[in-house]
């Protein structure tokens, strides 16, 4: 593997789960693992996502900065020596660290001593198997205060989600000394594409989701009008990235399709409607986890995404059962492409 010299302090933010992003000037690829060594002290990461961007400033536009461990530029052109000519990447650390609980009714509640870490997924927030006093199984997440993808949203999706659709249920949720902490009923199963006929039990879930009732939702940041707002705003960000897959589009060209092309359908959406999201039990009942971008928003959010899924975890073949499960015959080549240029605006 190779080898990337970098700060301990980083080293040390990434064992604590204090990090999920770096800044290397290497060309590594996705899924690709790495050693990062320091002067007393090395880990293996796997890359598991990556963006170019021509400066710091545009990094810390796109992907908020204390997801790198360091709290402003300054302080990341220190680190990391340059204030270009870097590249982003979201890894992938299988720590068996735990950190301190700091919450005291928190701890009447579980067995501390069961604690046990799950390094599935890529958020910022830790999240642990454990057992309560009574010795059922549940989830804690832990999150410290943070910019994006806030333990809060997920609390509050929870509890509207409640009696909809098969979310877990919640025991405990609170603030302590500047850490969040949510604690679960831990959903049985396992990823949904690790099952047979999973195509046609996702697609008719997705339906059910896309039909849940939205005249009292409140929840509102992937609307179609905020993500179109920020896709402008940053446009001069993105307009490279998007070149390389359209390079027949220059600027102008980028600027009209997304307002000639907004879709205009509007449903509760999932936000992260991926395979590993999706639990399935050996009874076939499915449930989904990682709510916290639960929003109102089109169709295509969750489907483009999904098919994303499919893709990388090599079940492409699918797709189509999942679409005919979900009531669709195709997808509309607009709308998709529309997402796939609002993708390279949202944080990784």
């Amino acid at each position: 593997m190779k080898e990337i010299k970098v700060e301990n302090s980083i080293i040390e933010k990434i064992n604590s789960g204090e990090v999920t992003q770096i800044l290397l000037n290497e060309e590594l690829e996705n899924n690709e693992k790495i050693v990062l060594k320091s002067a007393i002290d090395e880990i293996n990461v796997e890359i598991t996502g990556k963006l170019k961007y021509k400066c710091f400033d545009d990094y810390f536009k796109m992907i908020p900065i204390d997801l790198f461990g360091v709290s402003s530029i300054d302080e990341a052109k220190k680190i990391y020596l340059s204030d270009n000519q870097v590249i982003a990447y979201r890894i992938k650390y299988d720590s068996e660290i735990f950190e301190e609980i700091k919450d005291q009714k928190l701890l009447e509640l579980i067995d501390a001593s069961t604690l046990k870490k799950n390094n599935v997924g890529h958020s910022s927030v830790n999240v642990y198997e454990v057992s309560l006093k009574d010795g059922t199984s549940a989830i804690l997440k832990v999150q410290h205060l943070s910019s994006r993808n806030s333990l809060d949203d997920e609390y509050e999706r929870i509890k509207w989600l409640q009696g909809k659709c098969n979310v877990p249920k919640i025991y405990y949720y609170n603030v302590c000394k500047n850490t969040k902490y949510l604690l679960m009923q831990k959903i049985n199963g396992v990823s949904a594409h690790k099952t047979d006929n999973f195509a046609f039990k996702i697609g008719k879930l997705l339906r059910q989701i896309h039909e849940i009732n939205i005249d009292n939702c409140s929840f509102t940041q992937n609307s179609v009008e905020k993500l179109l707002d920020n896709a402008l705003k940053n446009i001069d960000v993105i307009v490279d990235q998007i070149k390389e897959l359209y390079p027949e589009m220059d600027k102008e060209s980028i600027i009209e399709f997304l307002k000639n092309n907004i879709p205009t359908d509007k449903v509760l959406v999932h936000g992260d409607y991926s395979l590993p999201n999706i639990l399935i039990d050996n009874k076939g009942n499915v449930g989904i986890i990682d709510l916290g971008d639960v929003s109102i928003s089109t169709r295509y959010f969750d489907l483009y995404y999904l098919k994303k899924s499919f893709a990388r975890n090599k079940k492409s073949d699918y797709f189509n059962e999942f679409l005919e499960s979900y009531g669709l015959s195709s997808l509309d080549e607009n709308s998709m492409k529309w997402m796939d240029i609002i993708d390279k605006v949202l944080y990784f």
